[in-house]
This record gives C-alpha cells, structure tokens and sequence, in this order.
C-alpha cells in the first residue's frame, strides 16, 4: 500500500498543524504556501482558557490545553526552536460583578486547573490601573507566531514537500495539480477560503484585527494584563497591544482609528507613558456559530476543508488538526459541532 499523497494549501496555522499531524501518521505531505500570511503571523499566539465575559471556560478547554501543552512543546523539540512560552494571564476585573464572579468559581473542581485563588496582593495590585481587584489564570500562554510558522514549515519541508508560489484553482483537475498526482486535497486558506470554487459558499467571515507594538518602561514585563485589550510582553520593554473588530472586511491597511481605539483601551489599564513602535492588521477567518469548518465536500470526495479556527486558532488548532488526521487516515468520524456538514449545504 502507498503513501497518502495529500496536497495542503495554504501554510498559515491550520496548514502547518494539519501537515505535521499527517506526516506524524506517514502521509505523503506537499504544502503549497503563498508566503502571504495576514492571519496566523499578525496574531498575538495567546492561549487564554477563560471567556471573561460570563467568566466561563472556553470551548473544550480541558481537552485543548492538555494536548497543545504537548503538541507545542513536542514541535519545540522537533524543530529545536523556541516559541511556546507559559505566562501568567492577569485579568483586570471590569466590575464588582465580575470579581464576585470569579470568586464564587475560583473554587470549583472544574475551575481549579484555570484560576488561581484571590490573594490580597491580587486585590492590592498596583502595576496596572485597579479599581475592582484582579485574578490570576492558570495554563496560559502564548506561542511566538513568527518562530512558529518558520520553524513548522522549516521542518514540513524537511519532512515532506513546500511549493512557494500561489495556489491556481484551474491547474486542478481532479486530484492531479500541475501534473502530480494526489489522493487527497485540504484547504486551509484561512479568510481566502471565501475565494474557493468548491467551499466558497460556507459561512466563513472576514474579520480584520489590528494590533500595536509599543514601548514602555511602565508596564510590568513578567504577566500578561488583560481587560478591554490585552498587553503582552515580548522583552526589552517591548509589548503587543490588541486588539480591534471589524467585521465584513478584507482590506489589510492600518488605520488611525485602529490605534486610536487600540490606546483608548490600553488607558483602562496603565497610565504609563507609550510609545507606539508597529501597528499591524490581519484578517481572521471567523463563522457564527464559532465552531471551526472542517469536512469534506459532498459531492468530491478527496476535497477537504481545514479552516475557521477564529480568535483562538492557537489554542484550537493542535488537537483539531490531530482529530482531522485521523478522520482522513483512519476514517474516525468528525465532531458535529465543526464537521461542515452542519449547514445543510450542498458542498
């Protein structure tokens, strides 16, 4: 028996994670990559196991953070390269309500693993702007996106095939693309996926986020602050500030109203002089129900479709590129929650 053939398109996040999760299981990988990445390289990379709003835990957590711990760890080993770093995530509370919030959570079995107990040092906190007290998260991170996305397909390359060019949709002609043949095809266009003749019709949004890159010697450097924005520290008193929504819009310029809005919301958090260093857009590939699009088409059974991973692909995408791996290969059955076969299309 051969070799999977699979031909990935696209070598953003989903890309790279679907690839090396079907290299571990001995297909035969070729990544086409536009070396054009306004997603998963503008991210933040951050790893946040909580939904501040309703101080809830996010989307599968104690399944994802178990598994990304050991997928990001295991490709720092692989690729020997640096990029997966824990830090502590300090959320700011907004309101009494939101401190009474996570008191009454901070206790509870399903919580213990994501909330440090409240310390009066919590509520005395005086490295970012207080009113109402502050808590700790457990098991946050974040992933350096730029050594990531080198290192991965550094190492795809190595381990399988890289076309540097743009993917032509009329060069596909059943399985066979610019005359090689495959058994499988997966797109993993991220927001571009809304371009493609075969999943083009799925609820895929575009959604444009900016960020800042700022200096500041007034901004503690060892914990990630959060409220209305998140401040990461990225060393050399160099932070990443972010970030903005706008929905419905693939335009890739920053705006002055994006950094504008992005420093209103760093205020809620420090009074400490900035100096604005970058400024950065992206577009995430979002659906409504925030549930990935993974699957297969209807009516081609070899095109597949990785993508959709949203605000959180860092955190998603490990273990979702793990269960796609083995629907493709071992034929396990998707979950319905992001199997795209949920809205009743034709595709």
């Amino acid at each position: 028996m051969h070799s999977r053939r699979i031909l990935i398109v696209g070598a953003g996040l989903s890309g790279l994670c679907v690839a090396s999760q079907l290299i571990e299981k001995g297909a035969n990988v070729t990544l086409v990559d536009n070396n054009v990445n306004y997603s998963s390289r503008i991210a933040a990379g951050m790893i946040n196991p909580l939904v501040f709003r309703r101080m809830t835990k996010g989307w599968r957590v104690d399944e994802f953070v178990p598994f990304l711990q050991f997928f990001y760890v295991q490709m720092e080993e692989k690729t020997g390269t640096s990029f997966f770093h824990p830090i502590v995530i300090r959320r700011m509370f907004s309101s009494e309500h939101e401190r009474e919030l996570w008191l009454k959570k901070q206790s509870r079995d399903d919580f213990s693993e994501y909330m440090h107990v409240v310390t009066s040092e919590d509520d005395q906190y005086d490295r970012a702007i207080n009113n109402f007290g502050s808590g700790r998260i457990k098991n946050g991170a974040y992933v350096d996106t730029e050594a990531f996305l080198n290192a991965m397909k550094s190492w795809v390359e190595q381990n399988g095939a890289v076309i540097n060019g743009q993917f032509d949709y009329t060069q596909l002609k059943g399985t066979t693309y610019n005359r090689a043949h495959y058994d499988d095809i997966v797109f993993c266009e991220g927001y571009l996926g809304k371009e493609n003749p075969w999943f083009g019709s799925l609820p895929l949004h575009q959604t444009k986020g900016e960020t800042l890159t700022i200096h500041s010697a007034g901004i503690p450097e060892d914990e990630s602050v959060n409220r209305k924005c998140f401040i990461l520290p990225l060393g050399n008193q160099s932070f990443k500030v972010g970030s903005t929504y706008e929905w419905h819009t693939s335009t890739l310029h920053t705006t002055e109203l994006g950094r504008a809005t992005i420093l209103e919301k760093a205020a809620h958090l420090t009074d400490a002089p900035i100096e604005v260093i970058d400024q950065a857009a992206g577009i995430r590939p979002t659906v409504i129900d925030r549930r990935p699009l993974i699957g297969t088409h209807q009516s081609h059974a070899n095109y597949h479709v990785f993508n959709g991973l949203g605000t959180k692909g860092y955190l998603l995408a490990p273990l979702l590129s793990k269960e796609f791996a083995d629907y493709l290969i071992d034929n396990k059955p998707l979950s319905e929650e992001v199997n795209i076969q949920r809205f009743n299309t034709t595709i």
